[in-house]
């Protein structure tokens, strides 16, 4: 009962609230954020991948962001919970080959939230080899269980999880991500949240500071280039102001704001 009871809550915060907030977000958000006007990033697009069990939509806040300060866009849905994350890899893959991403620009950036960075770190270690280096731009990941996570290894045999989550789900354990850390050659930058009060039974379950689903030192990666703790919760981190700003700085400057 208590696997059960937890199921529930960890899919209300984790897919029901979040769809109900990017609803309000674009309600009163200017949906005419088209690119900025001076187009100060001509030649550049940020890739956006959103986590497990979401869809673009949850990217939008960033998107809309994004296009402010003059970057070109490719928000993505993909079938986070129809296929493992080498499979996903090749998704990935196809996707920006059907779109002519990296022969239609000069820099290709990712911005990737939770499990989306998992796929992106997987596609951009299957493809190095293919891809043109000078193209990569800069990736930031927001709450990526780069270690795995605790709720993951908990939930990972209830049925309910796997329904939701698939085959990916299951590879967001430690032990998986133990065996299967990703190798940036890119300059990474991560950004972890220390709030969790939506999240009770998570912030129960992991011990370290944590932003409800992933602890701050799960989201670490070794050689990443910059990271930074922000008092924001795992599923609301694109509406973050603050969130957005270190995005921006770190995709500009290769560096986080400091914060006072």
């Amino acid at each position: 009962m208590k696997k059960i009871m937890s199921a529930v809550i960890f899919l209300s915060v984790s897919v029901v609230i979040p769809l109900f907030c990017t609803v309000v977000y674009l309600t009163f958000a200017d949906s005419h954020a088209a690119n900025s006007e001076d187009h100060r990033h001509d030649g550049e697009v940020v890739v956006l991948l959103h986590g497990v069990g979401h869809s673009k939509f949850n990217m939008l806040p960033i998107s809309i962001s994004l296009k402010k300060q003059g970057y070109q866009t490719h928000n993505i849905s993909y079938p986070s919970t129809k296929q493992d994350i080498p499979a996903l890899s090749q998704w990935l893959n196809a996707n920006l080959e059907e779109h002519m991403i990296w022969g239609s620009y000069e820099k290709i950036h990712f911005v990737t939230h939770s499990m989306g960075g998992i796929v992106t770190g997987r596609y951009l270690e299957d493809y190095k080899d293919q891809l043109p280096q000078k193209k990569i731009g800069r990736v930031v990941m927001l709450g990526v269980p780069n270690g795995g996570s605790e709720v993951a290894d908990l939930l990972k045999n209830f049925w309910g999880y796997k329904l939701l989550f698939g085959p990916a789900g299951q590879q967001l354990t430690t032990e998986h991500r133990a065996k299967n850390g990703i190798k940036p050659w890119y300059d990474l930058g991560v950004i972890a949240g220390t709030r969790n009060s939506l999240y009770p039974i998570g912030d129960a379950i992991i011990k370290p500071e944590n932003d409800g689903r992933v602890s701050v030192p799960s989201t670490k990666v070794t050689d990443m280039k910059g990271h930074i703790e922000l008092g924001v919760q795992h599923g609301f981190m694109a509406w973050s102001d603050a969130v957005n700003a270190q995005i921006l700085a770190f995709l500009q400057t290769g560096q986080f704001q400091e914060i006072d």
